[in-house]
């Protein structure tokens, strides 16, 4: 008994709330009040203008309102600028000192297009590849620890003109 008298209080608070906010919400709070219709002009093919502003009558001493026209606003077209990005310098094998430091090949080459962190024995190893052409010119640079412990370069050959060549070439 006592649940179902919990039950039925805590659905009242709500339809109570509900009501409350609606109340809050409605444009007229007084329910004798009747709401206010515009009156037209009984002048026919006159149709009001919608820029005039019709107000109560007021004291003759009170100046009469000012109806201004709606600014127009035109926009303004937009300049569009591409941005470029800095081209950096592709990484070759020569340029990269074995024992160089990371922020150093990447201040210099940027972020590389893949990058790749595993643990190995205790040290850390990651491992960048710079690549460009669509991958057809790759240069990997292992990093242990921070530092440079090897590189490689990678480019895949160009189909010959005239020869016949695999399948895979075809494609490109």
């Amino acid at each position: 008994m006592l649940k179902d008298g919990v039950v039925l209080v805590v659905i009242s608070l709500i339809v109570i709330g509900g009501i409350f906010v609606w109340w809050t919400q409605a444009p007229t709070h007084s329910l004798s009040a009747p709401a206010e219709t515009p009156v037209l002009d009984s002048q026919p093919n006159v149709k009001p203008s919608p820029l005039v502003v019709k107000a109560s009558p007021k004291p003759r001493s009170a100046p009469q309102p000012v109806v201004e026209q709606p600014a127009v606003i035109e926009a303004a077209p937009m300049a569009v600028a591409a941005v470029q990005h800095d081209q950096r310098p592709f990484p070759a094998v020569e340029q990269i000192a074995t024992g160089g430091r990371e922020d150093s090949i990447t201040g210099k080459y940027g972020d590389p297009a893949l990058s790749a962190v595993t643990s190995t024995g205790g040290h850390m190893v990651e491992t960048f590849v710079y690549a460009k052409d669509r991958g057809r010119l790759a240069t990997v640079i292992r990093l242990q620890d921070g530092r440079v412990s090897s590189v490689h370069s990678q480019s895949e050959p160009t189909m010959p003109s005239g020869l016949s060549a695999p399948r895979r070439w075809h494609s490109k």
